[in-house]
Formats: structure tokens, C-alpha cells, sequence
């Protein structure tokens, strides 16, 4: 059986090996929890797969000392015949790092993570430094080796490189606010330039303005923006209104890159209130604009029923109307969709719970003149917590629509703590 890992799995191996030593020098064990899933069900070509992974995260932080390790990772096989995952056995390592506290206020972190900034973020095989008391603000620096996963492996090349820095206030009462820059390369070219900010602010348990923005060096252009604002006029009413900004930017070493795109803009506002009964009501409002006058209508109301602690039902109703409008003259429709969603949650014992859904969507789409179509789906699932340590979770579902009819997907993992 041939095995597709690539060099850094192997590295972390070794790395994983000498850090299991360390434990037992201190005498404290790592501790571990594991995931053994088996999920088939047809692929998206009509295949069908039988996978088999084996999940592991382990963390050990011993008592008075400077380090902690935290590591997670995957190991799989499909014993189906998809044309679309690897048929072999596969390795993933999703993070493996090292944490020690250099002073008081000086970290560091060391191996493969997830780095995040508002400019941009990366999983990396490299180092950050937080520094979270330098004068009135905290520094965050990260970089290192630029991994990309595919489905099944790795697609990093040599010099792909991530670096990033950013810098937010801290200690200032009811606000957050931050700054940031990130830059990639790939293949030592450089592929993006990003400056991002973030902040909120908190008045007295009433109103939080909010925003978050993302400027895209290279191509001289916001290509994400969230601006908004949570409002709780009265006890048990959140209210939002919500700017949203997309301009898809790609690396500038994309092909990608020289393609056209529309912007896209929403305005969104949305209510939630919690009845004295066990109701929550929730309704919501978006005005959907793209590029050339072409706009939609979302309107989305819902409700969330939980009468005792054992239950809990949520359903919620859609509607859009709107792009794509095209003119009568040629026979072609405007495009809308509406649809509902249902599911619950029930608690049989304090060791045993199920849960059941169905998500239904009938839509036009102007491509397919003078046709009604159709999503549905179905799922059933639940959790038994056999032991403390041990819990066993199961979920199979229906998907039927025009692209399948009544294609089956099921999941059946065994967790458990060591």
C-alpha cells in the first residue's frame, strides 16, 4: 500500500517523537483525544466513497513551566472507487507548534499554525511573536513557509512565503481596534499585498458599532468591507444593521487575476427577540446590488421554539427575488428562489440526543428557460456519550436535486479522550 505524505508530515513526525520525550522526562503525559470517522456516500461526479479517518489532537502543558505543544492531524484512505480523492493512504497535519513565553509580555510560537491578521490569513510552517504590552498597544509578527493543502495533499512550492504584522490597541475601556499587514509570495513573486482593520466598540450594553476592511495592495482596491452596527434598544431585542463589500481580488500571480468581476454590495438589517415564552423570533431584510443596475430582494423570517430543555425546534422561511432580470421580449424570467429550512434537537437521556432536519428550495434560474427547480434535503443524526471519555455520533442525509437523485451520505465517528 502506498502512502502519499510529504516531507513536512514527515518532519513533524520526528518533531512529535522528540516532544513525547520531553513529556516523559517531566513525567507528565500528553494528553490525547482522537476521532475515528467512516463517511460514504456517492462523490460529486457520481463516484462512491468509503473513507476511512483517523483524527488525532493532542495537547500538553505541564504545570510551572514556560512551553506548551498542541498538535493536530489526519490520516485517511477511500476504499471506494471516487475519480476525485487520492485511492491511497493520506496524511494531513494541520498544526504542530510550540508555544513558549520568552518574558512576561514577549510569546512565541513555533511550527506549523493558523496565523491570522484582517489583511490576510495562512497556515504556516514557520514562527510568530506576540508582544502584548508594547506602551499602550500589542504587536503581532508572523511568517514562514506558505502552506497550501489540496484535497488530499500538499501544494506548497518552493517559495511560497507568507509574512504579516499587525498592531491593536489595548487596555482603552469598550474598544477594539486593530491594524494590519500581510504579504505572499509565490514561488519567491510577489502574489499579494493586504492592509486590514478592524474595530469595535462597546456603549454601555446598548449600541456596538462595528467594522472590518481589507485593501488590496496590488489591485488598488477594497476588496471586502463589513460595516455595521448591533443595537439592544430593550431588553431581549438585538437589532443589526450590516454594510457588506466584496471585490474579488486574486494572487497577482494568478491566471485568475487578469479575469473581469463584478462588485458586490449588500445592505442588510435584521431583528431577533426573545419572547417571555420559550420563542425566539427572528426576521431579516437584505438589498442584494451588483454591477450594472442589477439587484435582488432577500427577505428571511424564522423562528426558534425551545419549551422545555430537552427540545429545541428551529425554522426559518426564504425569499429572493431579484438577478437575474432579464427582458420579457426574449423569453427569459427573473430569477427568484424561496425556501425553508426545519430541524431539531432532542435530548432522549443526559447521555443520548437526536436530531433530525430538512432544508427544501425551489428556484428559477434564467439559463434553464421556463423550469422550476428543486433542492431538498434530509438528515438524520445522533450522539451517545457512552462514557466520560468515549462518545459515538452518527448522521446520515438525502440530498435530492437536479444534479442527484436521492444521493446518500452517511457519517459514523467513535471520539474518545486518553
Amino acid at each position: 500500500m502506498k502512502c502519499v505524505f510529504r516531507r513536512p508530515f514527515i518532519v513533524a513526525t520526528v518533531f512529535l517523537a522528540l516532544l513525547l520525550s520531553s513529556a516523559a522526562i517531566y513525567a507528565e503525559p500528553p494528553k490525547f483525544s482522537s476521532s475515528t470517522q467512516f463517511l460514504w456516500g456517492d462523490d460529486l461526479l457520481g463516484d462512491s466513497q468509503a473513507i476511512v479517518a483517523q483524527y488525532l489532537r493532542l495537547s500538553y502543558t505541564p504545570d510551572n513551566k514556560k512551553f506548551s505543544v498542541a498538535g493536530y492531524g489526519r490520516l485517511s484512505k477511500d476504499f471506494g472507487s471516487s475519480s476525485i480523492r487520492e485511492s491511497d493512504l493520506t496524511g494531513r497535519l494541520y498544526y504542530l507548534y510550540l508555544d513558549y513565553a520568552l518574558s512576561d509580555t514577549v510569546s512565541l510560537r513555533l511550527g506549523r499554525q493558523f496565523t491570522n491578521f484582517t489583511g490576510g490569513t495562512a497556515i504556516v510552517d514557520g514562527a510568530t511573536v506576540n508582544i502584548n504590552k508594547a506602551g499602550p498597544v500589542g504587536i503581532t509578527v508572523s511568517g514562514g513557509r506558505d502552506v497550501r493543502l489540496g484535497l488530499d495533499s500538499e501544494l506548497t512550492r518552493n517559495g511560497n512565503y507568507f509574512a504579516g504584522v499587525g498592531v491593536y490597541l489595548r487596555e482603552v475601556p469598550n474598544l477594539q481596534l486593530g491594524v494590519s499587514y500581510v504579504v505572499k509570495y509565490d514561488e519567491s513573486d510577489l502574489a499579494r499585498q493586504a492592509l486590514g482593520l478592524n474595530a469595535r466598540y462597546f456603549y454601555k450594553g446598548i449600541v456596538s458599532p462595528y467594522a472590518e476592511i481589507r485593501y488590496d495592495w496590488l489591485s488598488k482596491a477594497f476588496d471586502e468591507a463589513s460595516i455595521g452596527v448591533d443595537f439592544f434598544p430593550i431588553r431581549n431585542l438585538m437589532i443589526k444593521a450590516e454594510f457588506y463589500h466584496s471585490y474579488p481580488t486574486f494572487d497577482a500571480t494568478s491566471i485568475y487575476s487578469v479575469f473581469a468581476v463584478d462588485k458586490y454590495r449588500e445592505y442588510l438589517i435584521k431583528a431577533e427577540y426573545s419572547l417571555a415564552a420559550p420563542v425566539s423570533l427572528f426576521a431579516a431584510y437584505a438589498r442584494q446590488t451588483y454591477e450594472d443596475s442589477l439587484n435582488a430582494d432577500k427577505y428571511m423570517i424564522g423562528a426558534r421554539v425551545y419549551p422545555n430543555d430537552r427540545l429545541t425546534v428551529t425554522a426559518s422561511f426564504d425569499y429572493r427575488i431579484g438577478y437575474a432580470e432579464y427582458n420579457g421580449f426574449t423569453g427569459e424570467t427573473k430569477g427568484k428562489l424561496y425556501g425553508f429550512e426545519v430541524t431539531a434537537d432532542y435530548r432522549l437521556r443526559k447521555d443520548l440526543a437526536v436530531s433530525a432536519g430538512v432544508q427544501y428550495d425551489t428556484y428559477n434560474r434564467p439559463d434553464i428557460l421556463g423550469t422550476n427547480n428543486y433542492a431538498r434535503r434530509y438528515w438524520l443524526g445522533g450522539r451517545w456519550n457512552a462514557t466520560k471519555s468515549i462518545a459515538v455520533s452518527a448522521r446520515v442525509e438525502d440530498d435530492d436535486n437536479p444534479n442527484f437523485s436521492h444521493r446518500m451520505l452517511g457519517r459514523v465517528a467513535v471520539e474518545w479522550n486518553l
